[in-house]
């Protein structure tokens, strides 16, 4: 509410015979000016009327004095997350969700790089997940050895609960490289698929979706997930600007599930589309613009159900272990 906003009250006065007289007050401002409009109604009958007489001065103070304290509000934007309530669709993007049986995946030990070349496509999927052991890992696409257009960063606590499927748009005419490491320890390696994806763009899946704009300085949007959502699908991508991102879904207070930081020199030519596996219940997407207040993003959130590669494990509800 600001000095923009408009302000409605009911006031409601009873006599001495229980007969209510109805106050309805609208109180505006414009400027600096305060404008009141007060609606009085009363039940025909002289007693009824004497009291709304002597009492409509109490009504009209007891408005102002709402419309007045509206001058007191901020009306300076504050950085608490907007949020808004999301249900389940199908999916509907151009992820792969057999990719492990159809490209088998290789095993990445702790601390250990692997690398993927001699793509076919103009994009490419990565999928990681382990054996119910904690996923920490940092993808990059190289386009020369001293380029890094994109890359991300993932971090849960449940690789086969939180499965990361992530696609990657390749630049055209340029030989190019994914490298995946794992940065974790030693005794938590994981599994990686990396192949050629046919499909059409992600930002093809979205066509008719409104995007929200994620503006810069630490700006946080948070959608609340129903309790049917198995997957969320989420696309971030920009007018030729850098972007700098964070994306956490989180089951209750300071439970991180999944973390992921994106940052790419041109989320144009390279947005981020990811697909996040949410926890049974209720869960909270949060997606934060971590660059300075000139590069906003485009945000695309899409709640949906899907098949599973597993089956549902029982979820560790407990604090994150990174």
């Amino acid at each position: 509410m600001n000095l923009n906003q408009f302000t409605t009250c009911d006031i409601i006065l009873f006599d001495s015979l229980q007969k209510g007289i109805h106050f309805h007050t609208h109180s505006s401002t414009f400027g600096r000016q305060p404008l009141l409009q007060v609606k009085i109604s009363a039940a025909s009958n002289p007693a009824a009327a004497t009291m709304m007489k002597s009492l409509g001065a109490s009504a009209i103070l007891l408005a102002a004095t709402t419309s007045s304290c509206n001058a007191f509000l901020s009306t300076t934007t504050t950085k608490r997350p907007s949020s808004s309530s999301l249900a389940a669709t199908p999916i509907l993007g151009p992820i792969n969700e057999d990719i492990f049986s159809t490209t088998p995946p290789l095993r990445i030990e702790g601390n250990s790089l692997k690398t993927w070349s001699g793509f076919q496509s103009d994009r490419v999927q990565v999928s990681i997940k382990s054996m119910g052991r904690p996923v920490e890992a940092s993808v990059e696409l190289w386009q020369t050895p001293s380029y890094i257009p994109t890359k991300f960063t993932v971090e849960c606590e449940d690789g086969s609960e939180n499965i990361v499927h992530s696609l990657i748009e390749l630049p055209p005419g340029y030989p190019v490289t994914i490298a995946v490491y794992n940065t974790e320890g030693q005794e938590f390696p994981m599994e990686v698929s990396v192949s050629d994806s046919n499909s059409g763009s992600a930002l093809d899946s979205f066509a008719g979706w409104t995007p929200i704009l994620v503006q810069g300085d630490g700006t946080v949007k948070a959608f609340n997930l129903a309790d049917d959502v198995e997957h969320v699908e989420i696309l971030l991508t920009t007018q030729t600007r850098n972007m700098k991102a964070y994306i956490e879904i989180l089951k209750g207070p300071n439970d991180d599930n999944e973390i992921i930081e994106v940052d790419t020199d041109n989320a144009y030519l390279h947005p981020f589309y990811t697909v996040i596996q949410a926890a049974e219940g209720c869960n909270t997407l949060r997606i934060k613009n971590e660059n300075s207040v000139e590069f906003p993003f485009e945000a695309y959130v899409r709640p949906c159900e899907g098949v599973v590669e597993e089956e549902r494990q029982q979820f560790n509800y407990g604090g994150p272990y990174f």
